[in-house]
């Protein structure tokens, strides 16, 4: 793995470096995406090249299988139609989550260790020369990286305004009037284009015993939750430094972005002052 510059599109604060140890961290995954491959035309052909990949799976003892559901908004309705199997890996701890399909591989955790994205870029690195050995994956054309963040604390819901900016909270700044009035739920949505990829930013109030996704445990009270997705669609070829690296650059966006909307009082709390190696 190379030595690399940190990226700070928002920020432009790349000398200043901040430890997020107490970031609020719910979900961190990493997803690579390849086109279609002969070799993996059917289900038949990834069925028998998925335990040759599982053998190196080897921090990841626990398996199973399951389908892939797409689903599809027609003028009828909701539809769904199966989109093939997804095998899974997963650790003992079940903090880490390996899965594989025909064009995609995806690796996330949902207790995000000490040493941050350290861990992750270790793991991707192992997995991704697994996945270049056995299933002979040439190219990819999409890498992804997503951290989803969530203040749940009644605490923290009363005093949002003081942790994050509010062109980011929407409804959730409003004032109320007088105490009647509850906002149970809100969402808000931007996309920003960051040189050659894309940040998806969903951030809002999500109702009791909802989640933002399946993934995450849904809470008893309401909650607020910033998911941010950033990713790069281009066609490279599968040289396992070169898309580690790419998924780092991904991760420096996500991470500037928490900085740039994050008050100075929330940046505080949530670090410790250190380098920013926890997503960097």
């Amino acid at each position: 793995m190379t030595d690399r510059s940190k990226f700070r599109p928002f920020t432009g604060d790349s000398d200043r470096w901040v430890r997020l140890t107490r970031a609020p961290l719910e979900l961190v995954l990493c997803q690579v995406r390849w086109p279609a491959l002969n070799n993996l035309q059917t289900e038949e052909q990834l069925r028998a090249i998925a335990p040759r990949f599982g053998e190196k799976m080897t921090d990841y003892p626990l398996f199973s299988e399951a389908k892939n559901i797409n689903y599809v908004i027609t003028p009828e309705g909701i539809t769904q139609s199966d989109a093939g199997s997804v095998y899974q890996w997963v650790s003992v701890d079940d903090a880490w989550h390996v899965s594989l399909a025909r064009q995609f591989m995806t690796l996330y955790c949902t207790r995000y260790p000490a040493d941050g994205y350290v861990s992750l870029d270790a793991r991707l690195h192992t997995i991704l020369e697994a996945l270049h050995a056995t299933l002979r994956v040439p190219l990819i054309d999409r890498v992804g990286v997503r951290y989803v963040n969530r203040l749940s604390s009644q605490e923290d819901m009363r005093n949002l305004r003081a942790l994050i900016l509010p062109e980011v909270l929407g409804y959730q700044a409003l004032d109320q009037v007088p105490a009647e009035p509850t906002l149970l739920g809100s969402t808000n949505q931007a996309t920003y284009q960051v040189g050659d990829a894309l940040l998806q930013v969903r951030s809002g109030v999500f109702p009791a015993n909802q989640t933002v996704d399946q993934a995450i445990k849904p809470l008893p009270d309401a909650s607020w939750v910033l998911d941010l997705d950033a990713s790069r669609e281009a066609r490279q070829l599968l040289d396992v430094d070169e898309v580690t690296l790419t998924a780092s650059r991904m991760s420096d966006i996500a991470y500037d972005y928490f900085k740039f909307i994050a008050t100075p009082a929330f940046i505080e709390r949530v670090s410790d002052g250190g380098p920013d190696d926890r997503r960097s």
